[in-house]
């Protein structure tokens, strides 16, 4: 379809390539006396990506569509437009978009400047006060706490709505994430700070994303397939954390790997003004794409194409 788009989120369908188990005992005083200690199992599902979809919103409507397999051409780039969605949680074409130009830093209008995503967001960045408010906005609103592992030397905490998660672990480097706990917001949000403040943890981005993206890919490589190492290795981080119990954790593998580290970035979708483009592939927040005219491929970043009013044309291919 021609004329005015704005892409909102990118989305993606998968298929379970297995589920592999790990145990792991932590050390301590517990394990030298030979009592144990505390043990730690993982359940990590390896899931692949099988296809994926962007999610478009068309001309000034505030309804959204997905388009599969997308192929794009970006004719002019316009200005951005507000990222508050509301609607059935878990359901994303059923969530209704603003169509107000943004005002703020963060991608809001002036209306939803105070709304429950701008909140919670600044929230999930360290604000006290906006978890207190967003909490009550979000009564009844379940979060999961996971602990991922991206190949450093410390793991990731984050917090995500429960029925994020997947799309919360595959906007990231990531080997392995297990969700570690689940309650409401507040509640949540304790747990993720305990957790972040413990040495071997921490709880934003510590390291810069390429490196996590270099860390990340050089791992799941060494790896080669071995996920069952990728389990032993949360599991042991798990229990060094003080962990205990029996945690689901998650792989989200793009369909391929080899592109991640080896092609150019592109921060910006105004950089491929004019392009024919095809989307191929998605991890890590990045967009695989082929410039249909030179066969040249490069990585988008989703943050330099979602919410920006695009004038082109987009369709399934």
């Amino acid at each position: 379809m021609g004329g005015l788009y704005v892409v909102r989120a990118v989305i993606f369908d998968y298929v379970e390539e297995g589920v592999y188990t790990a145990s792991s005992r932590g050390g301590g005083l517990d394990a030298f006396f030979g009592s144990g200690g505390l043990e730690a199992s993982v359940k990590l599902h390896v899931l692949r990506v099988k296809r994926v979809g962007l999610l478009v919103q068309y001309q000034q409507s505030p309804d959204v569509e997905v388009v599969w397999e997308p192929l794009l051409k970006v004719d002019s780039v316009g200005g951005r437009l507000c990222r508050f969605h509301d609607g059935p949680r878990g359901d994303p074409l059923r969530q209704r978009y603003c169509m107000r130009l943004a005002v703020t830093r963060s991608g809001f209008c002036s209306l939803h400047r105070e709304s429950w995503q701008a909140l919670y967001e600044q929230c999930a960045q360290g604000v006290d006060s906006a978890c207190i408010t967003a909490a009550r906005l979000l009564r009844g609103e379940m979060f999961r706490v996971y602990v991922l592992d991206y190949g450093g030397p410390r793991v990731k905490v984050g917090l995500t709505q429960s029925w994020r998660l997947l799309w919360r672990i595959a906007e990231q480097p990531h080997v392995a994430a297990a969700v570690v706990y689940e309650a409401e917001l507040l509640d949540a949000r304790e747990a993720e700070k305990r957790l972040g403040r413990h040495r071997l943890a921490t709880e934003g981005a510590a390291a810069r994303l390429g490196h996590r993206l270099s860390a990340a890919v050089a791992l799941l490589e060494r790896l080669n397939g071995r996920y069952d190492r990728a389990a032993a290795r949360l599991a042991q981080s798990l229990s060094a954390l003080g962990l205990e119990g029996s945690f689901n954790a998650y792989t989200v593998l793009p369909r391929s790997l080899e592109w991640i580290t080896r092609i150019r970035v592109v921060d910006d979708i105004g950089e491929l003004q004019g392009h024919r483009l095809r989307v191929l592939d998605y991890w890590a927040g990045m967009l695989l794409v082929e410039d249909l005219d030179t066969s040249y491929r490069l990585a988008l970043r989703k943050t330099g194409i979602q919410h920006y009013q695009l004038e082109g044309r987009v369709a399934s291919s």
